[in-house]
């Protein structure tokens, strides 16, 4: 499987940027911001959609007077369509705007699938019945939420988020009809959430970072406007840093990210333990609760050539782990995390990924344009 992603891969490679292994990165001619377009095709496979086939594209540009002076612009898509007749869309924005003053992205989300619901808690994700009629239900989800963020001075940013996601349950089954955090909220949720971000981000490229910092804070209340149905709040705390290591091309990066519900969350928006961009390899939704913590080390590395440029080629290896419980001063069980994967640089540093990840009795392989922090 891995084979053939390869080969796809290499069908659509760009020129690598040139770089000493001792210095640094030789002079790179002029970026004009020319607009890029890579295609993908590829087989994945993960816990809950099991084996799938995902195709996408990666669109890349700048804009502005001075092309050098700001980072490449991104629009990732992928459309995955799973043995178990699952539909999974992600697209995802993230734009460079007046110099890098201004900065605009979003994420849209679109799922019709099998899912599983094990209840909220570390106890009750533990349960060994993830193929047991226990647990099955269909989900119908969608999220759409765009982010405007200015430069207020240096790398302090501050901006507003908007958030609106539905999700209707369907075929659920008698055990999860009795789950009292179902029933609060019931098979049908509309959220609508309006919020403040605060960051501070020093690294040098958002989509792969070589060095630098960030440090972001997102609080979103939801309530009864734009017809949701639930009043609760959310407090998203990330940290992450970038360490090039030797030369560039070898980076030590790790991630503390913290997700924290007050009042009435829903059931399907509570927080989670286990996705493709943070513990990988853990069914998404089967570790719930109000508030996670999660911590994750990772090196990457590209390799070079015999010239001492860059390959478009790497690997990375990454360790973590995750907690979760009622509040953040209750957390309660550890959810260790693995993993390595592959890297094939398709536009100037942008890489497709794939990684394959081993959590609690549970592996994935996954398929995305990003690095996943």
């Amino acid at each position: 499987m891995l084979a053939s992603l390869v080969a796809t891969l290499l069908l659509l490679q760009n020129p690598a940027a040139p770089v000493r292994a001792d210095s640094g990165p030789l002079p790179q001619p002029p970026d004009s911001g020319k607009l890029k377009i890579t295609p993908l095709l590829a087989p994945a496979y993960n816990p809950e959609m099991q084996f799938l086939i995902a195709g996408g594209v990666l669109l890349s540009w700048k804009v502005g007077p001075n092309p050098l002076r700001v980072q490449r612009s991104t629009l990732s898509s992928t459309v995955s369509l799973s043995t178990t007749g699952a539909i999974n869309v992600n697209t995802s924005l993230n734009s460079f705007w007046n110099q890098d003053r201004f900065r605009l992205s979003a994420d849209l989300s679109v799922k019709d699938m099998k899912d599983n619901y094990w209840g909220v808690g570390y106890d009750a994700g533990l349960e060994p019945n993830a193929a047991d009629s226990s647990t099955h239900y269909h989900r119908r989800w969608f999220k759409f939420s765009p982010k405007v963020i200015w430069r207020v001075k240096g790398d302090l940013m501050v901006g507003g988020v908007l958030d609106l996601n539905t999700t209707v349950a369907s075929e659920v089954n008698p055990a999860m009809a009795q789950d009292p955090e179902f029933q609060k909220s019931g098979p049908d949720n509309s959220n609508a959430g309006v919020g403040l971000v605060v960051q501070f981000d020093s690294r040098d490229v958002a989509s792969n970072a070589w060095r630098g910092a960030y440090v972001g804070l997102t609080i979103t209340s939801y309530g009864g406007w734009l017809g949701g149905d639930n009043q609760y709040e959310t407090y998203l705390l990330d940290y992450r840093q970038y360490h090039t290591w030797k030369r560039s091309g070898r980076t030590i990066a790790w991630q503390i990210k913290s997700r924290i519900g007050a009042h009435n969350v829903p059931w399907p928006e509570l927080s989670m333990a286990g996705t493709g961009y943070d513990l990988r390899g853990y069914v998404e939704g089967r570790f719930r609760d109000r508030a996670t913590l999660i911590g994750l080390v990772e090196y990457r590395h590209m390799f070079l050539r015999d010239d001492g440029r860059l390959s478009r080629h790497g690997f990375v290896v990454w360790t973590g782990a995750g907690t979760l419980g009622p509040e953040l001063a209750r957390l309660h069980g550890m959810l260790p995390n693995v993993g390595v994967g592959y890297r094939l640089e398709l536009q100037p540093r942008a890489n497709g990924r794939v990684d394959i990840g081993f959590g609690h009795g549970t592996t994935g392989i996954y398929f995305n344009f990003t690095e996943a922090f």
